[in-house]
């Protein structure tokens, strides 16, 4: 029988008396993957710092151990720790541009990792760098580039290249596409699951995302600190035991089911003809064009879709429809305003009627603003000052929080309980249109599904027209009424969710289809 590489007995985390993991026993079988899953807060990522021996200040290891490739490993023992991570180990983090040092350039970077590895400089380390950035599919020539030059595909593989440089027997991703579109997401996995094969080591991929987990070896589920499931990739995701991981395939079953199809009175909201978008370049340059010539129009009661991959325009594009950029070209009718190049901004009563939800709550709220402070504003803009803990209390209610959430602060609530927020400050304005930017792709796949089946619900109550940016093809087809594909700016392809796979199809969407992310077990079919 092989013994695993990776091998933890009972091992147990705790932050002072608290633990955060508690009793886990998993094996990584060399060579393999083993896919850790669960949402956020389940303390998979504090298994993995665990394991290697990069668990932060205020945290330790209380009970249990951790083998590699045999022996135990030397956790209280930094320097010796360190060795290892240089050489045997390696770690991909869920942030490239936070691991990436701004100041110096991928060369200097990835020379500094072949160092700790043992790799002295001259020729041969040079070759070696260059070796590297073949290895994940990147030009020579972005050696010479900084992180803030690369896309965030490219930024992870280079930390991908920088985990190689010490030939590592194992290697640990903790949420290594949390923050990439879905097509960059295949692309990493991809080169991820060749680098396993080429290089002969292990791999542990830990994600929020039960599609990454389909092509592993084995799968582990997380939740509250515990493995509540493990064992073969296809029979944990095919045929779950427990009711957890049941509730986690089924959230992701519900975007198979049609969605509840509000009624529309056929008004049209909102209205681009041929939108164009340019931003001004530096100085003797021409401007830079990130839309081009884009129509579409939103309906009351009904939603238009608006996807592709980042960089696409779309989110430029929903920022027109909601008045927060000035087109260059065309026009856009909002409420009966018409807006086009050197015209005057939205009328006060009409911004109020437009609301946009963006993709991260917690730079949207104020941290300083307790939840029913930051609820109050928009009503007292609007010049109301009575009875407000009333109206605050059913908005939060509305949106499926508790009354006594308005006295909580941002970081004390839920990524999913602050997107609630948010939504619920947007229809305190009673919205004729709702721009909705990415306001799902950094939540847990459970809470995608709350916050999908929530808007649709609202819309269904009170009318108001709304545009869905994702890039998630999936998900953009459950919540929408229309779809348009976007690509350098334009857009490509128009369509009706149920035609999503007519033979039609632009190329763009063909590629956005064949990358969907999705568990792809048999046994899941619904």
């Amino acid at each position: 029988m092989t013994l695993p590489i990776l091998a933890t007995h009972g091992l147990t985390v705790c932050a002072g008396t608290r633990p955060i993991v508690e009793d886990v026993s998993l094996g990584v079988p060399a060579g393999g993957t083993l896919a850790i899953v669960g949402e956020s807060g389940s303390g998979k990522s504090t298994l993995a710092l665990a394991v290697t021996g990069l668990l932060p200040r205020g945290l330790a290891v209380t009970h249990g151990t951790v083998a590699f490739d045999g022996a135990p490993l030397p956790l209280d023992d930094a320097g010796a720790m360190r060795a290892l991570r240089g050489r045997r180990i390696g770690m991909i983090f869920q942030d490239p541009m936070a691991s990436l040092n701004p100041f110096m350039r991928v060369e200097s970077q990835l020379a500094e990792a072949l160092g700790r590895a043992g790799m002295r400089g001259g020729d041969a380390r040079r070759q070696r760098i260059l070796s590297l950035l073949a290895e994940v599919e990147l030009e020579a020539a972005i050696a010479r580039r900084y992180p803030h030059e690369l896309s965030g595909g490219q930024q992870q593989r280079v930390m991908i290249a920088m985990a190689l440089s010490g030939e590592p027997q194992l290697l640990v991703a903790d949420e290594p596409t949390s923050a990439l579109d879905p097509t960059t997401t295949v692309e990493i996995v991809a080169l991820l699951t060749r680098l396993r094969g080429s290089h002969g080591m292990a791999l542990v991929m830990i994600s929020h995302d039960l599609g990454l987990a389909a092509d592993a070896d084995a799968v582990a589920v997380m939740r509250a600190g515990r493995v509540v499931e493990s064992g073969p990739a296809g029979a944990v995701l095919g045929a779950p035991r427990q009711d957890y991981t049941r509730r986690l395939v089924d959230a992701r079953r519900m975007l198979d089911r049609p969605r509840p199809v509000a009624p529309s009175d056929a008004t049209v909201r909102a209205e681009a003809q041929s939108v164009a978008v340019a931003f001004r370049g530096k100085l003797f340059t021409r401007p830079v064009r990130v839309v081009h010539g884009v129509s579409a129009s939103l309906t009351a009661g009904r939603t238009l879709g608006i996807l592709g991959r980042s960089g696409s325009g779309k989110s430029t594009f929903a920022q027109t429809l909601a008045a927060m950029q000035q087109p260059s070209g065309g026009r856009v009718t909002i409420l009966g305003t018409t807006l086009e190049p050197g015209s005057g901004p939205l009328p006060r009563g009409d911004r109020r009627a437009v609301q946009f939800v963006f993709q991260n709550p917690q730079g949207a709220l104020n941290p300083r603003l307790t939840v029913g402070r930051a609820l109050a504003e928009p009503l007292r803009l609007a010049g109301r000052r009575d009875g407000l803990a009333a109206v605050i209390g059913a908005a939060l209610e509305d949106v499926g929080l508790e009354a006594g959430m308005a006295g909580r602060y941002p970081h004390q609530l839920s990524g999913g309980q602050r997107q609630r927020v948010c939504i619920a400050r947007a229809l305190l304005c009673d919205p004729k249109v709702l721009i909705c930017d990415e306001v799902v792709s950094a939540l847990d796949t459970t809470v995608q599904a709350e916050i999908l089946t929530l808007l649709a619900r609202l819309q269904r109550e009170r009318g108001f027209a709304m545009a869905f940016i994702g890039h998630d093809i999936d998900i953009v087809r459950w919540i929408s009424d229309e779809i348009i594909v976007m690509h350098h700016g334009e857009v490509v392809d128009r369509f009706a969710p149920d035609a999503l796979d007519a033979p039609d199809r632009h190329a763009e969407t063909r590629r956005l289809l064949a990358r969907r992310r999705e568990v792809q077990a048999p046994a899941m079919a619904v």
